[in-house]
């Protein structure tokens, strides 16, 4: 379609846009904000053009995912970014909701500006799916069981087993370059924000400071919950086992961690480039736009990667049952249990200190907190929440703007404690199970791990999936538990996002409350 930017050429455009929609089986929520989206966006050009600048849009679909894209030419301009003295933050909070799928992607390219909408389309709920491989894998394993040996065999080792063997081998070898690439973008972008605001430096320091602290009560309390054997490394531990694992975060070179998979020292290469390109500042511009665009091209790997999740889980259990390996499955109620419990205990130390610091009631608290609770507990999806989560903060806490539009995404990628906890008491509960012996210098790398995980884990179909394989592998932990983790993990997903909502809203209310930043009638309304 080619069009100008007249009340009617933009109306026309909506209607055509969300029709191709309905027609590509789009969700119908995504249609609704997906046409609101494009009209408030061809009205900003309108606005800053004029109604007889021309635009085209061009209607596609790829692997089954409808792409809208919309071309308007004319002087750099983003309609989804504000213009006042705040846009470094701004600017941080666009990519951060564009990353969620808030906003669509924008770019400027050869005199026009470029934008890109990527609705999600109707798909099978995971919890589905993975009933679906649960039924299929226990049906099929026990019938497996009757077999004879020979045949039984020949299915496990020469079918089964090489391809869960190459599927591990694949998310591992997808799972280096997606932590490095979201960790240097996410350095780069907070570190951005935080040099131009104090606003940037107090949330990073807040978010950060209490992300550690979940971790660290969680990993104390779970040791009365889990019972791994404890012992020194092979190397004889004590203080030269933990300062020769402080040295062996420092790489030879800068291709090691990746051929080796060393995820330690893929974060700390991640961690150094991510600073250098702060400190030189505009130099590395193109060099964080390769970044960030190849970041979105792992991303998308991920995604598909996903899809295989529970293809993977029907495997696994599959050889689990038809080997009656069954003791394998001995710690998954354990480590579910345990996950829902510290949930549960950390909301509740958040509640308690909103009561503290907030000096409001638990009641008043969830009144406010309860609509994108529940959309997080239904749902699974932060993203969804994102609308009701603001309007929760600014209405319901009387946050500023400034705070809630920042703060909000900002809290969202950096502090995810739900995340961390869960990591951590897959570690614990895979090591109990398979009698790993834990050391000081193990418990301290799993907590590092679990911290820096869940914040460099992308909000994203399949990027837990590939941080528990990380995990699993820098930890030295059996992959045969991984497929009971994955699919424990896709039914806690619910309660992790809620988890984390409720945390980051509570956690910036606080901070807001220190700086100045709330309305303290609608706070106590």
């Amino acid at each position: 379609m080619r069009a100008t930017l007249t009340n009617e050429s933009i109306a026309a455009a909506c209607e055509q846009a969300t029709e191709f929609l309905a027609d590509r089986k789009v969700n119908r929520r995504e249609v609704l904000r997906t046409g609101l989206m494009l009209e408030e966006a061809l009205l900003a050009y309108q606005q800053r053009f004029g109604p007889e600048t021309s635009f085209t849009m061009d209607l596609g679909s790829l692997f089954s995912s409808a792409r809208i894209k919309v071309s308007v030419p004319g002087a750099m301009f983003d309609p989804f970014l504000r213009s006042d003295s705040d846009t470094e933050n701004d600017q941080f909070m666009r990519s951060a909701m564009t990353r969620m799928g808030q906003l669509p992607l924008w770019r400027y390219g050869r005199r026009a500006n470029i934008l890109l909408f990527t609705p999600a389309h109707r798909r099978v709920p995971e919890w589905v799916k993975l009933v679906g491989a649960v039924s299929a894998a226990l049906v099929l394993g026990f019938l497996l069981r009757l077999a004879p040996d020979a045949a039984r065999l020949l299915i496990q080792e020469q079918i089964v087993s090489p391809l869960l063997d190459t599927f591990m081998g694949f998310l591992n070898a997808i799972a280096g370059p997606m932590i490095f690439l979201s960790v240097v973008w996410g350095i780069y972008s907070m570190g951005d924000a935080a040099t131009f605001s104090i606003l940037g430096k107090r949330l990073a320091m807040w978010f950060g400071g209490f992300l550690v602290l979940d971790t660290l009560i969680v990993a104390g309390l779970s040791f009365l919950v889990f019972s791994p054997p404890f012992g020194a490394s092979e190397s004889g531990g004590g203080f030269s086992d933990l300062y020769r694992m402080v040295l062996d975060i420092v790489p030879s070179n800068l291709f090691t961690p990746f051929s080796r998979g060393n995820t330690l020292q893929i974060l700390f290469v991640a961690i150094i480039i991510g600073v250098a390109m702060i400190l030189l500042g505009e130099k590395t511009d193109s060099v964080a736009v390769l970044a960030e665009q190849l970041s979105y091209v792992v991303q998308g790997i991920m995604g598909f990667v996903a899809r295989l999740v529970p293809a993977f889980v029907f495997g696994s259990l599959f050889n689990i049952i038809a080997g009656s390996q069954l003791d394998a499955l001995g710690g998954a109620g354990k480590f579910f249990i345990a996950s829902l419990a510290f949930s549960v205990l950390i909301m509740a130390l958040h509640i308690l200190l909103g009561v503290v610091l907030l000096r409001i009631s638990p009641a008043a608290i969830w009144r406010k907190s309860s609509a994108p609770f529940l959309i997080g507990l239904t749902t699974a999806s932060s993203a969804a929440a994102f609308s009701a989560n603001l309007t929760s903060c600014t209405e319901g806490y009387g946050m500023s703007d400034r705070l809630a539009n920042f703060g909000m995404p900002f809290g969202q990628i950096l502090y995810k404690p739900g995340v961390s906890l869960v990591f951590w008491c897959a570690g614990v509960s895979v090591a109990e199970q398979a009698g790993l012996v834990i050391s000081p210098g193990w418990i301290i790398t799993a907590l590092v791990m679990c911290i820096v995980l869940s914040a460099a884990t992308p909000s994203i179909p399949g990027g837990m999936t590939a941080s528990f394989a990380v995990l699993f592998a820098q930890l030295g932990l059996p992959t045969d538990d991984l497929a009971v983790i994955l699919a424990l993990n896709i039914l806690l997903d619910f309660v992790i996002t809620c988890t984390d909502l409720l945390d980051v809203q509570l956690v910036l209310a606080c901070v807001g409350r220190r700086l100045g930043l709330l309305d303290k009638e609608k706070l106590q309304a």
